[in-house]
């Protein structure tokens, strides 16, 4: 059905592939393509080829991308392409917000220290705010560090209860398009639509960029799905509380039964769905809930469909991670370089321990996860060790994850709480929401 799109595209590709075009120049193409896609009053710029195969992968390609797997891959394929692939289909509810126009233009700029910072865009709703940004400098910035970024409204820090990103920084650049990704704890109720952002950089010297801009847009109320239904998975009972779809994410409250014997980890499938069969599911390429291992209740954000209208619309869940309380952690001796208790059921094995740092192996989760198995531990004492730092890397077969902890914390034994684990409950789960 798409063997026509598929040999235009790798025509274009073969041709792409002849030519030497710089990684920033396919990144300018996919941001002038995406204001293409949000004001019918810019006109796409046609002299430059790279924008031209932008805007018709962006324009024409955006349906054969969702449907076609094959097609998929040989757009990420092109240079500079993979996060515009990773945008439209990890994330339906940004492509959603950018079809009715929710996205807000801005344009406000500040120069300081010879860097230009510019605000493109805004999309905010009661959950979080994504800024589209552009940092220029006549010099090379793969030196510089991003530090302090805070948003304030109204005489109020928006950032103090929030998780945020910087996004992707692309090396040996002078033009950085990227976008900040906000995630607030609780959901904001604004007083006025005056912001401000402080955005500072480590470079030579430390710049402070103090942007304030003002958004024109009402910002909705959530639609609340009211439920408090029980819900139970291999004998572990947890409530389904409520349901609100936002523009960027849908929040979604659960309540963990206290008397369950298992320990409730990562859900890996967990979706909204219409009558049509059509998917909103967990958000991948970002903050996933709130909450960890240690609350009775929990948030988990999921793709939005605020800007579908479905007759019926169902919450699903399959895959859920968990074990037993009782087991649901390794106990080590940094300084014997022992593991004195984890988990019996044996699928992460333990391969390496040093004076303050292990390495663990295990079968693949699933395909491309991005989560870590461990977020802190726990000394002796009950203080926090905080692990600063912690990789993953394949060998093909296994996946191998290794952690640091900070030393300073460490007063043995320590206790690490696992946050993922592929160990998983019998069953799945069906709501009717609508």
């Amino acid at each position: 059905m798409y063997e026509k799109e598929e040999k235009m595209l790798n025509e274009s590709k073969e041709q792409l592939e002849q030519l030497a075009i710089p990684d920033q120049q396919i990144n300018d193409a996919i941001q002038q393509g995406f204001y293409k896609a949000n004001s019918k009053r810019r006109k796409r710029k046609k002299t430059i080829w790279t924008l031209a195969v932008a805007a018709i992968l962006i324009l024409t390609f955006i349906t054969s991308i969702r449907v076609s797997p094959a097609f998929a891959n040989a757009v990420a394929s092109i240079p500079g392409m993979e996060r515009f692939v990773d945008l439209i289909q990890l994330d339906k509810g940004l492509e959603a917000i950018i079809e009715n126009d929710y996205y807000e233009p801005i344009g406000v700029s500040q120069v300081k220290d010879n860097m230009t910072f510019t605000i493109d865009g805004i999309i905010l709703d009661e959950t979080g705010m994504e800024i589209f940004y552009t940092l220029e400098a006549p010099f090379s910035m793969e030196d510089i560090q991003y530090g302090k970024l805070e948003v304030w409204n109204d005489g109020k820090n928006l950032s103090e209860d929030s998780a945020y990103s910087f996004g992707h920084m692309s090396e040996k650049t002078n033009r950085i398009v990227e976008r900040f990704s906000f995630t607030f704890g609780k959901a904001k109720q604004f007083t006025s639509h005056q912001f401000e952002l402080n955005f500072q950089i480590e470079n030579d010297k430390e710049t402070t960029f103090t942007v304030p801009f003002t958004l024109k847009n009402k910002i909705p109320q959530g639609k609340v799905y009211s439920l408090n239904e029980e819900v139970e998975m291999d004998g572990q009972k947890m409530l389904v509380k409520d349901i609100t779809v936002h523009p960027l994410r849908v929040a979604v409250n659960i309540e963990f039964n206290e008397q369950n014997d298992m320990e409730i980890l990562q859900f890996e499938d967990m979706r909204l769905e219409d009558e049509n069969g059509e998917v909103w599911s967990s958000i991948q390429n970002g903050t996933s809930g709130f909450g960890g291992i240690e609350n009775k209740e929990r948030t988990y954000f999921l793709q939005s469909n605020y800007f579908k209208k479905p007759k019926e619309l169902y919450f699903k869940m399959d895959k859920v991670q968990a074990l037993p309380k009782e087991e649901s952690y390794l106990l080590v001796d940094f300084g014997k370089k022992k593991i004195l208790k984890q988990p019996s059921i044996g699928k992460v094995k333990v391969t390496n321990i040093e004076s303050n740092s292990l390495t663990v192996k295990y079968l693949p989760i699933r395909e491309n996860h991005s989560y870590s198995l461990f977020s802190q531990g726990k000394n002796r004492n009950g203080g926090v060790v905080d692990i600063p730092t912690q990789s993953m890397r394949s060998d093909g077969e296994y996946e191998y994850s290794e952690i640091t902890v900070n030393a300073a914390d460490i007063i043995n034994p320590v206790r690490i709480d696992y946050i993922a684990y592929p160990n998983y409950l019998d069953g799945s789960v069906l709501i009717q929401i609508k």
